[in-house]
């Protein structure tokens, strides 16, 4: 108990002595927080994936700042404290207007990859509770099931198939006129479903959400939607693709 309270003594120390000399350079802070910001802002409409980065950095850098004006009243710098604060505020503003701005922000992606004329294509469909889908394990272009959820952008999906061993079903997803991949980083996580296999036709994903982050609300491109499936022993295959017009969900 006493090595505990010894050690917990240490790394409040610590603690102390980086606030302390964080508070001594509270004023580039703030400098350093304008540049993140504009560089946000510049890039929001051009690498999407990006922004989720520089928005860490931000957020980083607003609660070092936080943390160095504490101390600068710790060290009864009343005068610096009160025009830290007040700067702060004006962050805090700032930071609000780059977050609406990235809200709103759109984008050029379904302009530059326009649905090509006379491509087959699927719709997704409303909402689960507003609409069913008939199934037939004869006819694969039904396996899958695209839905629409609550914002554009966000989807729900449905997978039915014959005899599969257990493992893993997800998705993958491409813009189909230039086979980009899309929401590379989240889609595969985000849309992963444990199968305990089957020896029949049946359901094995129902209403499984996911995102596509590229494009904007309203603004529709064709993208080809996989499925695919990994065993126990990490073995992958594809089990199905279907082309879908979607669109972006504006964050």
């Amino acid at each position: 108990m006493e090595s505990l309270k010894f050690y917990f003594k240490k790394v409040l120390s610590v603690i102390c002595k980086a606030g302390d000399g964080l508070s001594y350079f509270w004023p580039i802070l703030p400098i350093a927080s304008v540049l993140v910001n504009v560089k946000l802002f510049k890039i929001m409409e051009v690498d999407p994936y990006k922004t989720n980065t520089y928005c860490g950095y931000s957020l980083l850098i607003f609660l070092l700042y936080i943390i160095a004006t504490l101390f600068l009243l710790h060290r009864d710098k009343i005068v610096q404290f009160c025009f830290a604060v007040a700067v702060g505020f004006i962050l805090f503003l700032f930071d609000g207007f780059i977050g609406l701005a990235l809200q709103s922000a759109p984008t050029c992606f379904a302009m530059e990859h326009s649905v090509p004329e006379g491509l087959p294509h699927y719709t997704p469909k409303a909402e689960k509770t507003d609409l069913s889908e008939d199934v037939d394990s004869l006819d694969e272009t039904t396996y899958l099931q695209v839905r629409n959820s609550f914002q554009g952008g966000i989807y729900e999906y449905s997978f039915y198939y014959p005899k599969l061993p257990e493992g893993i079903i997800y998705l993958k997803c491409y813009e189909v006129t230039e086979n980009l991949p899309l929401s590379e980083s989240r889609l595969a996580r985000a849309s992963c479903q444990q199968t305990n296999g089957t020896d029949h036709f049946a359901c094995l994903v129902d209403g499984k959400q996911f995102t596509i982050y590229e494009g904007d609300w309203g603004k529709y491109y064709a993208a080809r939607i996989e499925v695919w499936f990994m065993d126990k022993k990490g073995n992958e295959r594809k089990l199905l693709e279907k082309i879908y017009a979607v669109e972006g969900w504006m964050r």
